[in-house]
């Protein structure tokens, strides 16, 4: 785009708005994750572990590390806590008996309060305010910044160690 559009100025001020938003938006939303998880006694690790169990299934220590990019050992704390705190469970693999499966309690978790509620709400009224157009368009943008972050995080899990002097 020719830098004399008048175009190109507003287009530029949007991309920075956006770049600005979206570095707002994670911060939020990573306070907002460190309170839910305190409130339930567990942090931020512990309730991705949940996340990961809730939306995948039932996992092994092995795949719950690797999705996480944690240690066995990091794993086995985690799934402890979940399981004393009642909102996970082990149990054998009915495919084979020698593998222990680590599965969110859903029942439980239904029972118990629902930090998540409220603003589940308050993103499901925001919703129901755009138009199928704009939803189809927020879905897309969505898909793609997740696939762009899931780039960013593969590549600084590569990443060399930083030095220590």
């Amino acid at each position: 785009m020719d830098s004399t559009d008048p175009d190109s100025a507003a287009r530029d001020e949007l991309i920075a708005r956006l770049t600005d938003l979206g570095a707002q938006s994670a911060s939020l939303t990573g306070l907002f994750q460190q309170r839910a998880a305190a409130s339930y006694g567990l942090g931020v690790s512990d309730m991705k572990a949940l996340d990961v169990l809730m939306r995948n299934g039932p996992q092994t220590a092995g795949q719950l590390g690797a999705a996480l990019n944690l240690t066995s050992g990091a794993v086995t704390g985690i799934a402890d806590r979940l399981i004393k705190r009642g909102l996970a469970r082990r149990e054998a693999d009915a495919a084979d008996r020698r593998r222990v499966l680590i599965s969110a309690d859903f029942a439980a978790l239904q029972s118990g309060p629902d930090v998540y509620q409220s603003i589940g709400e308050a993103f499901r009224r925001l919703h129901e305010s755009l138009t199928t157009e704009q939803l189809a368009f927020l879905a897309r943008y969505q898909e793609e910044s997740i696939a762009l972050t899931q780039q960013a995080v593969d590549a600084l899990g590569t990443a060399p160690e930083p030095r220590r002097e």
